[in-house]
């Protein structure tokens, strides 16, 4: 049995946590194992790890000294011999600090790219011809995301493997029953429900969701906000939120197991992040029938449905606010057909397995 041992899940339950659990369920009957090994101090599901048999390592964080992240490193490495491929799952090239171990003792290195811009720049670029010259195979979720990471003529001389970002689209189809439930238990029935699903981060762009949606409820009174999630800015999005007068227009749920069923209860996603790689969080509102409002930042490999409308940031928030308008009234119609098509549905994505044992094997 081939074990490999996976880096990059974190205690945030967000789109790489949901994509690796995704290839726990694609593998389970196979001759493929994954452990894991992380400098968080926990993760964000350990029950379905377990479930799934993953053995999670511990190792101390970077920011805490990178010497001493490095003993861990070569200590569990000598430990484990059977981890002769690492598969780390990243968002810019400062990752290559802990791939540097694993290059010295000579294992295979699997870089896998979920983003595609960072806030670190700088460190970035320049730690970028280190991670391809570590790198062995080269692996993203989106055209973007490997030109982010791998640098724009990557293809040239390296094949690089697009692994699409699929979900579990039955777990989302519209259900206008479970919509009335949640609308009722949530309190929102007679509301016009924007929904914003992601951590309360820089990157999301959390004070621009706020301000389309202030801008929304002076053409909309019904209009009213969800946000799922939890991030470093919380405490400054609560005092912003309070700042111009909204409190009661939206509802900050943190983290949540329901995210389909918030989904049904919706009327728009609205997602204004500042960049992404591919967020699944996009497939996943698709997948319930959503219209879309989203950065031109963000890939238009992501519109699977032709229900997402791109719009740019520099635009005027009233201008984002008039175009959430008329999407008031979409019908809910099920794009899960054209998500398995586009090979994004777990339960029929043969080709995205396929692509996944070339990687692993």
């Amino acid at each position: 049995m081939e074990k490999i041992l996976v880096y990059g899940m974190t205690d945030n339950p967000g789109g790489i946590e949901s994509y690796l659990l995704s290839v726990l369920e694609i593998f389970k009957n196979d001759d493929v194992h994954f452990d894991f090994v992380t400098d968080f101090p926990a993760v964000s599901d350990p029950d379905a790890l377990k479930r799934y048999g993953a053995v999670v390592h511990y190792i101390p964080p970077k920011g805490k000294g990178l010497v001493k992240h490095w003993k861990e490193l070569c200590t569990l490495l000598k430990a484990h011999p059977e981890y002769q491929k690492i598969y780390f799952n990243i968002l810019d090239a400062g990752a290559v600090f802990s791939m540097v171990i694993p290059w010295i003792y000579r294992r295979e290195i699997i870089a896998h790219s979920h983003n595609g811009a960072t806030d670190k720049e700088r460190l970035h670029n320049l730690c970028r011809p280190w991670l391809r010259m570590m790198t062995d195979k080269f692996v993203a979720c989106s055209h973007l995301a490997a030109s982010f990471m791998f640098g724009n003529n990557i293809e040239k001389y390296k094949k690089v493997e697009i692994v699409p970002n699929a979900i579990e689209c039955s777990k989302f189809k519209y259900n206008s029953e479970i919509r009335k439930e949640k609308r009722n238990e949530l309190d929102i029935q007679q509301n016009y429900v924007i929904l914003h699903v992601g951590r309360l981060t820089r990157q999301k762009n959390p004070k621009g969701v706020i301000d389309i949606f202030q801008q929304l409820s002076m053409l909309d009174d019904s209009a009213l906000l969800l946000s799922v999630g939890t991030g470093d800015q919380e405490e400054i999005i609560k005092d912003y939120i309070s700042a111009k007068g909204l409190t009661k227009k939206v509802k900050l749920l943190g983290v949540r197991n329901d995210v389909a069923e918030i989904m049904q209860a919706a009327d728009v996603f609205l997602l204004p992040s500042l960049y992404e790689g591919f967020p699944i969080v996009c497939v996943e509102a698709q997948a319930a029938g959503l219209p879309c409002a989203i950065s031109d930042t963000i890939t238009e490999e992501v519109d699977l449905s032709g229900r997402v409308k791109f719009l740019a940031l520099d635009r005027d928030y009233k201008e984002w606010a008039a175009e959430l308008m008329p999407l008031k009234d979409f019908p809910r119609q099920s794009s899960i057909q054209q998500l398995i098509d586009a090979g994004y549905d777990n339960e029929h994505s043969e080709t995205r397995k396929n692509i996944l044992k070339r990687i692993f094997k």
